[in-house]
């Protein structure tokens, strides 16, 4: 295993316990990760605003946490909801790894697990084995369909793929566009799926800025050219991140 120059690491560490958080950032300087690049969020939500602004190199994440745990916030960063990459290393924080979550995590391809508290032999363990581990491959369309079985996960992505009616008159009017025309955040009127028939995203979901990187840089495998989004979506200017 080739060893990771910590020193130029970008660490976020998501957790709701302040004392968790400050002795996980202590640890982490005692291994030369500079202050200035270890960043702190208190729960999930407030962990995607600062992966919208932050770009970081991994995340240490509690799994218990409301209303967005560990498992919805690396479900939402492996779909592309955030600025980072999709697939970025991701190690959980847990207190007990039972088999409903290691599974989970084995599904969102999550990096690990370091039982709580952390003891900082076994958290810099962690970060070296998550950083040489190959990355999956980016296919942030594939996670859609993980169900982490909570309330949150089931409000914000059980409802996209609810059955749904025919388009009616009712529907927002449409228009065609190419990809480098689509705004972050414009909203499907119709299914997204690959050249091969296979749904990407379902009608009613908004599209991210790196979901749309994706579909570019990945035309071959995709095959998508054009996508029907709402007549209300202005051509895309300055993107940014979307939401559901």
């Amino acid at each position: 295993m080739i060893s990771v120059d910590l020193a130029r690491l970008r660490i976020m560490i998501v957790d709701d316990q302040t004392l968790v958080r400050t002795l996980i950032s202590q640890a982490l300087q005692s291994m030369g990760i500079k202050q200035e690049h270890i960043f702190q969020a208190a729960d999930g939500t407030a962990a995607m605003r600062l992966l919208d602004i932050r770009m970081v190199d991994i995340v240490l994440c509690d799994v218990q946490m409301q209303p967005m745990n560990g498992m919805d916030l690396l479900k939402e960063l492996r779909c592309g909801h955030t600025a980072n990459v999709s697939n970025l290393p991701f190690v959980f924080l847990s207190g007990h790894a039972d088999r409903t979550n290691v599974v989970l995590a084995s599904q969102l391809h999550a990096d690990g697990f370091v039982v709580k508290p952390p003891k900082p032999a076994d958290v810099e363990k962690a970060i070296q084995v998550a950083m040489n581990r190959e990355r999956p491959e980016i296919d942030p369309f594939s996670y859609y369909n993980v169900a982490t079985g909570t309330e949150y996960d089931k409000k914000v992505f059980g409802r996209l793929f609810e059955t749904r009616s025919p388009v009616s008159q009712e529907d927002p009017e449409e228009r065609c566009l190419t990809l480098d025309k689509i705004k972050p955040g414009s909203l499907l009127t119709r299914d997204l799926r690959s050249r091969a028939g296979h749904l990407l995203l379902p009608r009613g979901a908004t599209i991210s800025a790196n979901q749309l990187t994706v579909l570019r840089d990945y035309s071959e495998r995709y095959g998508v050219a054009h996508i029907y989004v709402s007549e209300g979506d202005e051509v895309a200017a300055n993107p940014s991140v979307a939401r559901h």
